[in-house]
C-alpha cells in the first residue's frame, strides 16, 4: 500500500507543478497576447497544457467564466489547485491511517 500512496502523491505533485506552469504561461499570454513560445518552451507549454486540460476544462464545463462588465473571471485553475491540494492532504491522512 505504501508504494501506491507514494505513486499517487508524486502524480498529484507533478500535476500541481504542471498547473503552476500553466498559470505562468497564461499570465504571460494575458500580458502579451502576441507572445508565442519558441524552442524548448513550446515543449514545456504543451506538456503543461496537455497534463492539465482535462482538469481545467472539466471544471469550466460546470463553472463557466463569470462576466463582470468587460472582465471575465475564470475560476477553473483556482478550483483545480484547491482540489489537488485537498486530494494530497486526503492521501496523506489515508497513508498514515492505513
Amino acid at each position: 500500500m505504501g508504494i501506491l500512496f507514494l505513486v499517487l502523491d508524486w502524480a498529484l505533485r507533478i500535476l500541481s507543478y504542471a498547473m503552476i506552469g500553466r498559470l505562468v504561461f497564461e499570465l504571460i499570454r494575458s500580458a502579451n497576447p502576441a507572445w508565442r513560445p519558441k524552442g524548448l518552451l513550446i515543449v514545456v507549454a504543451e506538456l503543461c497544457y496537455t497534463a492539465t486540460d482535462w482538469l481545467v476544462n472539466g471544471i469550466r464545463r460546470f463553472i463557466p467564466t463569470l462576466r463582470v462588465g468587460m472582465l471575465g473571471l475564470d475560476f477553473g485553475w483556482t478550483i483545480g489547485m484547491v482540489l489537488i491540494f485537498l486530494a494530497q492532504n486526503l492521501l496523506r491522512v489515508l497513508a498514515t491511517i492505513l
